[in-house]
């Protein structure tokens, strides 16, 4: 039974590989058949099967990656004189890179912080604390964070740079009010 859903995820994989530099109908349509292969498998086995398909899909996405490794030409060598790579005593360019970090780091280390509160604070309600609440805590906290730095990284400078942990944080005070 377990068998079926775990199969459709490697045609998922190949969608997916397909779709990544030509038509985005077939990306789309790989993640679509992953999610609901991971879904059936949640409803099959639990936990324990979606562990064992996405095993499957890191193990099958790995294949592509490793042929697309070995038939790659090697890369030219960089110039030390690339702005990419020289240090910079610039003290406007220094400012904004530590501007960055900042906002990157700490910034959306709060942000998630205080969404793993409002999320321990949703599960408890007026209960006393347990345990249950403060692990599930504990394991969101470096995932909202992860995912935060990430969606920061990808934004064009630094004041576009604020608005994900804010929509975070807002999201984490508007869920504080239902607890």
């Amino acid at each position: 039974m377990i068998a079926l859903p775990l199969l459709l995820l490697l045609p998922a994989v190949a969608l997916l590989r397909a779709g990544w530099g030509g038509d985005r109908r077939l990306a789309y349509a790989g993640w679509a058949l992953g999610a609901v292969s991971l879904v059936w498998l949640g409803v099959l086995e639990g936990a324990w099967g979606v562990a064992v398909g996405f095993t499957l899909a890191i193990g099958a996405a790995l294949v592509p990656v490793l042929y697309a490794a070995a038939v790659s030409p090697a890369r030219a060598r960089r110039d030390a004189k690339d702005p990419a790579i020289a240090l910079t005593s610039d003290g406007a360019a220094i400012g904004r890179r530590l501007l960055v970090f900042l906002l990157v780091v700490p910034v959306s280390f709060l942000a998630a912080q205080w969404f793993a509160f409002t999320l321990n604070a949703l599960m408890k309600g007026d209960a006393p604390l347990e345990a249950n609440s403060v692990a599930t805590a504990f394991m969101v906290q470096p995932i909202v964070w992860t995912g935060l730095m990430a969606w920061q990284m990808c934004q064009r400078g630094p004041v576009d740079m604020i608005k994900p942990p804010l929509l975070i944080a807002a999201l984490g005070a508007l869920l504080w009010i239902f607890a």
